[in-house]
C-alpha cells in the first residue's frame, strides 16, 4: 500500500469532523484570550473542556465525565484544578447523600456571563466573514445535523 502523504493530509483537511474540531480550537483559544483579558488571568483555555458541562443548577461528576467522553477520574483532576482556582465548587448532592455535585462559585458565573459575552462576540465577527444569511444557515444546519446525530443533546442536562 502506498502512502501519499499530501493527498492523506488533504483528504484530512477536508472532513467535517476536522473542519468543526479546528474551529472549535480556534474560536476556544480566542474566547479564552479574551476571558483573561477581561480579568480573569488565571483562566485556561483547557477549564472549558470541563465548564461548558456543568449546568447553571450544577452537574455530578460521573454526569461530566460522560459528556466530556473521559473518564471520571480524568474530569476530577480537571475539576481539582479549576476548583483551586475558585471557579467551581463540589457540594453534596440533594437528592443522593452519598455523591457531590459541581456547581459555579460567584466567580465562576462571572465567568459563565463572560464566555457568554465573548462567545456572542466572536460570533458576530463570524457574522461579518459569512454574512447574517450564511451564520443564520450554519447554525440551521449544524441543528438540524444535531437534531438526527445526536437527539438526546449531550450538553443538556438530562
Amino acid at each position: 500500500m502506498n502512502f501519499d502523504a499530501a493527498a492523506v493530509r488533504s483528504t484530512r483537511e477536508g472532513l467535517l469532523l476536522r473542519l468543526l474540531f479546528r474551529a472549535t480550537h480556534t474560536m476556544n483559544t480566542e474566547m479564552a484570550d479574551r476571558i483573561r483579558a477581561r480579568g480573569f488571568a488565571d483562566f485556561q483555555s483547557s477549564f472549558t473542556a470541563l465548564l461548558a458541562h456543568v449546568d447553571t443548577e450544577g452537574t455530578g461528576i460521573s454526569e461530566i465525565a460522560k459528556r466530556m467522553g473521559t473518564s471520571r477520574q480524568a474530569a476530577s483532576q480537571l475539576l481539582q484544578a479549576i476548583e483551586a482556582r475558585g471557579y467551581v465548587e463540589r457540594v453534596p448532592d440533594p437528592e443522593d447523600g452519598r455523591a457531590v455535585i459541581a456547581r459555579h462559585t460567584a466567580s465562576g458565573r462571572r465567568i459563565l456571563l463572560t464566555a457568554i459575552e465573548v462567545m456572542q462576540s466572536i460570533e458576530q465577527e463570524y457574522e461579518m466573514i459569512l454574512g447574517a444569511d450564511g451564520m443564520a444557515r450554519l447554525k440551521r444546519l449544524l441543528h438540524r445535523l444535531l437534531a438526527k446525530a445526536d437527539p438526546a443533546g449531550g450538553l443538556r442536562a438530562d
